[in-house]
């Protein structure tokens, strides 16, 4: 017996999927025209991005400070009508120093798109003396 996967589950499958070969267009297409993505921390990352525009900037700017030296495992995906969750294992390179923990990521859907987005690394601190080193 084959159990579908929820559709927000689907949906996350395809952001994280097309985010890990690079292709920030593609996982694009899977956010609303005007999303909020909300990461933590005080970092040049950090803070509210607004519209699929600042949102994609932030993810191009997260290759750009790493060199395409990251990777993240999806350990788990669910999902409800309204929202979805990832748990990821992180890891990311940048001049010579090694970030490596547990995020986690939540997602409200409207209309099967990502409308709001959340990001929760399991230390913040670390987290900002990587990104601002």
């Amino acid at each position: 017996m084959t159990v579908e996967e929820h559709p927000n589950v689907v949906l996350m499958r395809k952001v994280y999927a097309a985010f890990a070969v690079g292709d920030v267009d593609t996982a694009g297409t899977y956010w609303k025209e005007d999303s909020v993505h909300h990461y933590p921390g005080r970092s040049p990352l950090s803070g509210e991005h607004h519209g699929l525009k600042d949102s994609t900037a932030f993810a191009n700017k997260m290759f750009e400070l790493t060199q395409g030296k990251m990777h993240m495992e999806t350990k788990e995906i669910g999902a409800s009508d309204g929202h979805a969750f990832a748990l990821l294992q992180t890891r990311y390179e940048r001049k010579g120093r090694v970030l490596e923990m547990p995020f986690v990521n939540v997602a409200r859907i409207e209309d099967g798109k990502i409308a709001e987005f959340w990001t929760y690394p399991n230390d913040v601190y670390a987290t900002d003396e990587f990104w601002n080193a």
